[in-house]
């Protein structure tokens, strides 16, 4: 079953409920996939944003709180993991909400990462560069360079 057919079936409340999955513990799943599970049996029983636009503004506040942990005279490693999981879940709920499987949408943000990146690496071997010697704002331009090429 295609990840997209699972969401469908999980939205019209035909998969097994928080708890479970399969028969299997959601522990045993991927984190993505677990915690899209949990939403999806908490929104079935009503907890959960009626629209979308909260979902945006909690996205933003897990950033934000992210940020302050970040830029706090000691930040606390555990704490900044904390916060980010808290941003990974309000993703996946964001996902969720439009109708995006997060896990593709992972997938295929990897996937074009990887494209621009060996296209950025084409560039700079046909340059006679060097990706290790270039600094930041080089291989920025070797970036955008990419963008631009598979744009075309």
């Amino acid at each position: 079953m295609s990840q997209g057919d699972k969401l469908k079936l999980m939205k019209q409340g035909e998969m097994p409920p928080i708890g479970s999955h399969d028969g299997r513990s959601l522990e045993s799943e991927n984190a993505l996939q677990r915690s899209l599970d949990i939403q999806l049996a908490c929104a079935k029983v009503g907890f959960d944003w009626p629209e979308v636009h909260p979902v945006f503004e909690k996205v933003l506040e897990e950033v934000d709180e992210i940020k302050e942990e970040v830029y706090n005279d000691q930040p606390e490693p555990a704490k900044i993991e904390d916060e980010l999981g808290d941003l990974l879940f309000a993703v996946v709920n964001l996902c969720r909400h439009l109708d995006v499987h997060p896990e593709t949408a992972l997938n295929n943000a990897t996937d074009k990462f990887v494209h621009r990146f060996e296209l950025v690496k084409s560039f700079a071997l046909n340059e006679n560069l060097v990706l290790e010697k270039l600094n930041i704002d080089e291989l920025e331009l070797l970036w955008q360079k990419a963008k631009t090429h598979i744009i075309e």
